[in-house]
């Protein structure tokens, strides 16, 4: 009879514990590409972004021959509002913010600072952006420069 036993076909719980163990580890590995995914998207998403208010902002100096006022974060500026209709600043995992760091003429910096929380997309968006695009880095924020006319090197 222990004959009969032992030849029972069938899988111990040893076996089954060690592919459920497989299968999550899987599973993990999957969600965290996922994630990263997800990061790079967005960072696309970021990037044009980037250029769609660009594109607005040199419109708008090429009618007005000055740069729009600097606005908070997550506001549309005035200025550009006609020439970005119905784009929002605020996004649901990163707000943009217009910035005009000067007074006009010929000594000013304009840009575009991008901030979220979620630092694994910072750092991916830094990594997106690379060395084709000037930018700099503070805390949790992105400013990407438009133009830099300060004099600094």
């Amino acid at each position: 009879m222990s004959r009969r036993r032992l030849s029972r076909r069938g899988f111990t719980l040893i076996e089954l514990m060690i592919v459920v163990l497989i299968l999550s580890i899987l599973a993990l590995l999957g969600f965290l590409k996922q994630v990263d995914l997800r990061n790079t998207a967005l960072t696309t998403h970021v990037v044009g972004d980037i250029r769609t208010i660009t594109v607005g902002a040199y419109n708008y100096y090429a009618d007005n021959g000055d740069w729009p006022p600097d606005a908070g974060a997550g506001v549309t500026p005035a200025g550009l509002a006609p020439y970005l209709p119905s784009f929002e600043f605020d996004k649901p995992k990163y707000t943009l913010d217009w910035e005009n760091f000067g007074a006009g003429g010929t000594n000013f910096i304009v840009g575009i600072t991008i901030t979220s929380s979620d630092a694994g997309f910072m750092d991916k968006l830094e990594k997106n952006l690379g060395t084709k695009y000037p930018y700099f880095t503070a805390g949790g924020s992105l400013t990407y420069i438009i133009i830099d006319m300060s004099g600094a090197a």
